[in-house]
């Protein structure tokens, strides 16, 4: 977009709203920035404004984007304002985007691509201009938040993970979020790729909507050239078979080598936060998964283990119903320790079915599932909630995981 001269509002001053803001000052625009922390949203902001930026959190909901989308305003997210030159590979899905995005940049480095990695996966989209010139491929995690502002984004390999509640505290109900998930196939065409779950009804529904070229991956049936990339794999868990099966098929697209894309699968150990194991103790084994902020990653996470597990979870609840964990809890949870605004109605949901421990802290989650745990056992932080109650973001809450398990 042509930002030279045009008042531009941001609204949110996180990470991206921050990168929005280094970027269009670089492109000459006149910026001014409004953010709920400081104060109520001037309404005549939005209405001066020739374009408005939404950072990825901000609801699309707000009474000033709601006007100016009603005169008939750009509200637009960082995707639309970059020209990219080279193709782009998107991944989105509830869970393992930033896995799956992670090693496809892996993968395209051990083939000697130039791929820069970001987008929702922690390197804001426009502090990466720079590097994106002359880049084989541009690979991005994109969120559902930021497929809502970006009408015209068009990924040439687009990636679809799973579809399972999450964010229902933001959209209106269920199929809202899976609308909002499907606008990565809105702009492909018959010359573009979707690689999607197929085990997973939503994403398979999805495709069937799209007219790329499509590849479906199932984890139940592995075809035999990912066979061994998959055997070989540092990463553990079911679910990090699927991350992987999506990756590979994504780094075959771009023309990586598979000699190249075994080598990332047997170094790449996985993503901080994401079932990282941080101490054994007395041979009690503590895993932080502080990165499952909803109820399908903890299902999958604890399909991850064959042990019996001691499971930290709570926070600020994001508006779903915790009733897909009731299985696992009952067959694998030997105790549930629960903390956060969410305490009462997971323990109303599943305190039934095993001991269950309400805390306020990190600290005396971290004692009380010590106490629980013998020697085989498993203590897993996969809290089902955004951290937002109690931490500044999901790595905090890890953070302070891993400190408290280092105390023992």
């Amino acid at each position: 977009m042509d930002l030279i001269g045009k008042k531009i509002l941001i609204v949110g001053f996180g990470k991206s709203g921050q990168a929005a803001k280094r970027y269009c000052l670089e492109q000459g625009a006149l910026v001014t920035v409004t953010d709920d922390r400081f104060g109520k949203h001037p309404s005549n902001l939005f209405e001066e404004a020739d374009i408005i930026i939404p950072s990825p959190g901000v609801p699309l909901t707000l009474d000033g984007i709601k006007r100016a989308r009603a005169m008939g305003k750009p509200i637009v997210g960082e995707m639309e304002l970059l020209k990219f030159d080279a193709p782009i590979v998107a991944i989105t899905g509830t869970n393992g985007k930033s896995t799956v995005t992670t090693l496809i940049g892996e993968m395209l480095k051990a083939a000697g691509k130039k791929a820069p990695v970001g987008g929702n996966l922690g390197t804001p989209l426009l502090d990466m201009a720079a590097n994106i010139k002359g880049a084989d491929y541009v690979v991005l995690e994109v969120s559902s938040y930021q497929l809502e502002i970006s009408p015209t984004f068009h990924p040439h390999v687009a990636v679809l993970l799973n579809v399972t509640p999450d964010h229902l505290d933001r959209y209106a109900g269920m199929q809202e979020y899976i609308d909002a998930k499907a606008l990565i196939i809105k702009n492909l065409t018959v010359a573009d790729y979707f690689i999607y779950n197929a085990d997973d009804s939503i994403a398979a529904k999805i495709a069937g909507a799209s007219s790329a070229k499509k590849t479906g991956f199932s984890a139940k049936k592995i075809e035999a050239k990912y066979s061994a990339i998959i055997d070989k794999m540092k990463m553990t868990g079911a679910h990090n078979k699927e991350n992987m099966y999506a990756a590979a098929a994504a780094a075959f697209i771009c023309g990586c080598d598979a000699k190249s894309i075994q080598r990332a699968a047997e170094t790449f150990s996985g993503l901080p936060h994401r079932n990282q194991f941080v101490r054994e103790i007395g041979g009690v084994k503590y895993f932080d998964d502080s990165k499952g902020t909803n109820v399908g990653a903890v299902v999958k996470s604890l399909e991850g283990f064959d042990s019996k597990v001691v499971l930290i979870a709570g926070g600020l609840d994001k508006g779903g119903s915790y009733n897909p964990l009731k299985e696992p809890v009952k067959n694998k949870v030997k105790a549930l320790i629960l903390m956060g605004a969410a305490r009462e109605k997971i323990a109303g949901e599943l305190g039934a079915l095993t001991e269950t421990v309400l805390v306020d802290s990190m600290a005396a989650a971290v004692r009380e599932a010590a106490a629980r745990a013998l020697k085989g056992d498993v203590v897993l932080l996969s809290p089902a909630c955004s951290s937002l109650d109690m931490f500044k973001d999901y790595a905090e809450r890890g953070d302070k995981f891993a400190e408290e398990v280092n105390k023992l």
